[in-house]
């Protein structure tokens, strides 16, 4: 009864931490997209940023991501998971103050920096926490929730921003709502326990041994014990191994592969895209982009906890992938209607804005969830953090060059023609996942390990 009960309020805090964590960062990436509207800190007529300084502001947050996602990777073995993620959201607040309250773009861009680098770090960490602190039957669903919630965190801060517009609330208090989040990630990680991994490194096997005991069936806690002790992967050193490098590959390929969808794109620019493009006014386009994010969110909620578990992750990824080259083509298609309509044309801007919201169904439901479960499980244990980071970084580098080149691209290339791109670059990276991400459903990490070896 007992050991039920530890495992019971074991899954309801790594729940709660995937809420708030995963929480924390879609909020982050998101708020961005309402303020951008009515910040008056550029160059441009009124006070309004230009292209370039929208890239620029956009793009801060993610180098401080990648910065994050590396010393996470560097430091986790070291001092554990419980205190990377507190120093994340440690630091995730005062970068959320200094951004609310920067007098000067380059002191927003600094703000950002920093909570970037806090979100980098619980980004990179949770998700390899969560699926070291849960059993192989509990691990698809506990961390499907952090990537579940970046997108229902997403639906929340558009849906903040519309409703503070509306109020008439500038794009300072949008950004001030990062601040309750951070907090109160801050103070659970406060509550959480090292993980059996952590225990193992700095000489506490009886405690890890407890706590494995408590949390999971007696059978898969022997066995977890005895491969945290005498991992097949301790003899290794670095990522030197043929096999660890090609296990290396394919994390930095599907962290790369849940960017080059576009998504963020979507959530970073759609108000300036329904704005610019379509013709909305600004109000009406941060009501516009509630329904496209909403959709997303069920989507995330539908994929992430009620597929993941029941089809292979490879046929998830490949179904994903078809279906957001399909409807990339269609929006650039759109685009090239709204353009001889007129961006006026409501009814082609409201066609363009259902092939988005279908768009980031397969995005959503189906690619990105299963993209950050493949990162939890691939790494061997003995590099699982630096290799989490090696990914980390690379995504949020790939986020930052798209955030950046994004309003060039669109502004000298068109919307057709940009998202046609991204249609082509999708097809590859189809290719990629079919031909090199391994399928982990159902293997305990021990298991996927071997595996990997093997195909060496």
């Amino acid at each position: 009864m007992a050991a039920i009960q530890g495992r019971r309020r074991n899954l309801q805090l790594m729940t709660a931490l995937g809420v708030l964590a995963g929480g924390l960062y879609g909020y982050t990436l998101t708020v961005i997209s309402g303020a951008l509207i009515g910040m008056n800190l550029g160059s441009g007529p009124g006070g309004h940023l230009t292209a370039g300084e929208q890239g620029m502001v956009t793009s801060a947050l993610l180098i401080g991501a990648a910065l994050g996602s590396y010393l996470a990777g560097r430091f986790n073995d070291r001092f554990g998971p419980k205190r990377i993620i507190l120093t994340g959201a440690l630091l995730a607040i005062p970068g959320a103050l200094l951004s609310a309250l920067a007098p000067s773009l380059i002191l927003l861009g600094l703000g950002r920096l920093i909570i970037g680098a806090g979100i980098g770090m619980t980004s990179t960490i949770v998700p390899i926490y969560l699926a070291d602190m849960v059993g192989t039957e509990e691990r698809g669903r506990v961390v499907s929730v952090n990537s579940v919630m970046i997108v229902v965190w997403q639906l929340l801060a558009v849906s903040v921003n519309a409703i503070l517009d509306r109020m008439g609330a500038d794009w300072r208090t949008m950004l001030w709502a990062l601040v309750p989040p951070a907090i109160l990630l801050a103070l659970l990680a406060c509550f959480l326990h090292d993980s059996p991994a952590h225990l193992i490194r700095r000489g506490q096997s009886d405690q890890a041994a407890v706590f494995l005991e408590s949390t999971r069936d007696k059978a898969e806690a022997r066995v977890t014990m005895q491969e945290l002790s005498h991992p097949a992967s301790a003899k290794t050193a670095g990522f030197k191994a043929p096999w660890l490098r090609r296990v290396l590959i394919v994390g930095i390929g599907v962290a790369m592969i849940n960017q080059l969808t576009g998504l963020n794109i979507v959530n970073y620019y759609a108000p300036t895209i329904f704005t610019d493009t379509l013709g909305f006014d600004p109000s009406l386009s941060m009501v516009a982009t509630v329904p496209v994010i909403l959709v997303s969110a069920i989507a995330a909620i539908i994929g992430g906890l009620g597929l993941i578990d029941r089809f292979d992750r490879r046929a998830i990824l490949a179904v994903g992938l078809a279906g957001t080259i399909i409807f990339l083509t269609a929006i650039g298609v759109c685009y090239r209607f709204v353009g001889a309509l007129g961006s006026g044309s409501r009814t082609a801007a409201w066609i363009m804005i259902g092939m988005m919201m279908i768009y980031v169904v397969f995005v959503q439901g189906l690619v990105a969830p299963v993209t950050w479960l493949l990162l939890s499980e691939i790494f061997p244990q003995q590099v699982k953090s630096h290799g989490m980071g090696y990914a980390n970084v690379a995504m949020n580098l790939t986020n930052f060059g798209l955030s950046l080149v994004f309003p060039t691209l669109l502004a000298r290339l068109g919307g057709t023609g940009t998202y046609l791109l991204f249609a082509l670059i999708n097809v590859c990276a189809l290719v990629f996942a079919w031909v090199m991400v391994p399928e982990t459903r159902g293997k305990s990490l021990a298991q996927i390990e071997q595996e990997a070896r093997a195909r060496a």
